[in-house]
């Protein structure tokens, strides 16, 4: 799995879910339900501000060691296919999107009056974003070495980790030539 595409599709799907749950928030603060707005924004601020510090800065160190210990993939490695990829990436998303079910009915339920909703505001907007950056200096990093940039799926797995082991690099298919279309060499002619 490319990294920039897997980071991408994280960031997106994250930000995503913020921007639903902040639908759901607004929804709920407009049908006159229990919600106060300043403990809701204070949450989203105390989670937020230090997950996006935090993420921000390792992100970095994470993007260099990657590309310093980048090697070409083993040989004994069965390759990801795109239909792989939608079922896992359908996998991670119902299982997030079914925790924070869970936890908005635990926040009505126990009068949170809207806590946990700023709480998962501000940690999914928060490594949404910081994501979503990643993605492109993983694209940028492609384009100036001319390579592709993998990252190992374990068998099972929902999310891939992005760890300085487990980055792969191979030489893009057409020489120096940006071809967003072309096909990688992980791809399966099946």
């Amino acid at each position: 799995m490319r990294i920039a595409d897997e980071a991408r599709w994280r960031g997106q799907a994250a930000v995503a879910t913020s921007l639903v749950i902040v639908a759901f928030w607004v929804l709920s603060w407009l049908g006159d339900e229990p919600v106060r707005p300043g403990l809701t924004i204070l949450a989203a601020g105390a989670v937020g501000v230090p997950t996006l510090l935090s993420c921000a800065l390792t992100s970095g160190r994470r993007l260099r060691e990657g590309l310093v210990h980048a090697v070409p993939p083993p040989r004994s490695t069965v390759y990801e296919t795109a239909a792989n990829t939608r079922d896992r990436r359908l996998r991670f998303a119902g299982v997030v999107l079914t925790g924070i079910v869970l936890l908005l009915l635990f926040d009505r339920f126990t009068d949170g009056s809207g806590m946990t909703a700023g709480l998962l505001i501000g940690l999914l907007g928060s490594l949404g974003a910081v994501d979503w950056v990643e993605a492109h200096h993983w694209e940028q990093a492609e384009r100036e070495r001319g390579t592709r940039i993998y990252v190992l799926v374990r068998p099972d797995a929902l999310s891939p980790r992005i760890l300085t082991s487990d980055v792969y690099e191979t030489p893009r298919p057409g020489g120096t030539r940006d071809r967003e279309q072309e096909p990688s060499p992980f791809d399966l002619g099946i």
